[in-house]
């Protein structure tokens, strides 16, 4: 049975032009909650958590964790604006009113220029705390060129790692690490095994929904010309490869973890918890890659609305996996 063509169909009602000036609309769409919170914000929870037990409250620079914390945000954020700048046109095939995502340079919030004036700012008061950082903890500079690195590596239209496929499967894990590692220095001077694993974890949990967004987004990317692994292979259900993925991984984590804590019970809680959200995002992302099969050989207008509900869901269970690591080592593990 061959696919049918209205998979690459736009059939978007509205597709907007850019307009002029700066609208207060856009600073919500450069934030994007739903990507900062999931990712950054709980990278951040989990540096807090496991800072405190490494060395316990009292033992902390809560100061410098405060620094990284504003350092680290506008980093992420300065990934959206970029990825903005560089998917304009791609962006112009999306169903941004039906799938709420409204988009600013296309929608004429804001101009190009505007988000370059902003990203230079951001990039400035970015460089300014981490090297307050640097004179508090010399390793400091490493972990943001590693950060800007992801950034510009996947964002930079001469690079432009987002443009090609499986760069997400590797990619969004390691943000996660590196935000979660770069807190705990900050705080403990410590490079932490533990914070590594555990937000290694989280990302790969993370990444199942940025897997499942790359499958909903397959109709304008390959109008737009961005070649992800959805876009060159369609057929293949890459949501529910990636959850069952991230289940292997958990479980091959049992033992180094097992190693750091020096508490077998508490590891299989975390592994257990981590295997039960990675299942249900596998069970949300198979759900997924059914409706893009559908629409492969089908018409199916609408397509990204409910996939859109479907990552949404795995969206919120990669949060509750991150609150639910902080109560048990909260309860479990924290020294006074």
């Amino acid at each position: 049975m061959k696919p049918c063509c209205n998979l690459y169909e736009n059939t978007a009602t509205d597709v907007p032009t850019a307009g002029g000036g700066f609208d207060l609309r856009a600073s919500s769409r450069i934030i994007r909650i739903e990507g900062l919170i999931p990712f950054t914000g709980c990278a951040i929870l989990i540096g807090c958590v496991v800072t405190l037990r490494e060395v316990g409250f009292s033992g902390a620079n809560w100061g410098l964790f405060a620094i990284a914390v504003v350092a680290a945000l506008p980093v992420h954020i300065d990934a959206h604006i970029r990825n903005d700048i560089m998917d304009v046109e791609v962006d112009r095939h999306e169903k941004s009113r039906e799938t709420g995502r409204n988009r600013p340079l296309v929608a004429g919030w804001a101009t190009l220029g505007d988000y370059k004036k902003i990203s230079v700012i951001v990039t400035c008061l970015v460089v300014v705390l981490a090297g307050y950082l640097t004179t508090q903890r010399m390793y400091i500079p490493l972990f943001f060129i590693i950060g800007f690195f992801f950034d510009y590596a996947y964002n930079h239209p001469r690079i432009a790692l987002a443009y090609r496929p499986y760069t997400e499967w590797f990619i969004f894990p390691w943000l996660v690490v590196g935000v979660t590692v770069t807190m705990v220095y900050a705080a403990t001077g410590i490079i932490s095994l533990l914070a590594l694993i555990l937000s290694l974890l989280h990302g790969l949990t993370g990444t199942c929904f940025v897997v499942s967004m790359m499958r909903r987004d397959v109709n304008s990317d390959r109008l737009g010309g961005k070649n992800t692994s959805s876009v060159q292979h369609p057929e293949l259900p890459h949501s529910t490869i990636y959850g069952i993925v991230t289940l292997l991984v958990a479980f091959l984590m049992l033992y180094p973890l097992s190693c750091v804590l020096g508490r077998g019970e508490l590891s299989y809680i975390l592994i257990l918890t981590t295997a039960g959200i990675a299942g249900v995002n596998t069970v949300y992302g198979a759900g997924i890659d059914q409706l893009c099969t559908r629409a492969l050989y089908s018409v199916f207008p609408d397509f990204e609305v409910r996939a859109n509900r479907l990552m949404l869901q795995q969206v919120g269970a990669s949060m509750i996996h991150a609150v639910a690591v902080t109560v048990m080592l909260l309860a479990f593990g924290v020294r006074p």
